[in-house]
């Protein structure tokens, strides 16, 4: 429920701004989480992102490293990966 929200948030967001040059920062050291759509897989922490970003015709480039310039882009997302605090 709570990606779906965040999903929902990052579109309206998207729809207001027209940017074009997108990074998003795979910074999570690989987390993975239960595929929503194929429980038996496991799917990155940034596919849900990418998945909004490519809904809306934003093409963004993904990396695990930070770039040292970053004027080129117009918005920047980070993953920070999860924590359980079981």
């Amino acid at each position: 429920m709570k990606l779906n929200i965040i999903l929902v948030l990052i579109i309206l967001c998207l729809s207001m701004l027209s940017a074009q040059n997108v990074f998003l920062w795979d910074r999570d050291d690989s987390s993975e989480i239960s595929d929503p759509e194929d429980p038996w897989s496991y799917i990155g922490l940034e596919a849900g992102i990418k998945t909004a970003l490519s809904a809306n015709g934003i093409i963004a480039v993904v990396d695990s490293m930070l770039p040292d310039d970053l004027t080129g882009y117009d918005i920047i997302f980070a993953t920070a990966g999860i924590w359980c605090g079981g």
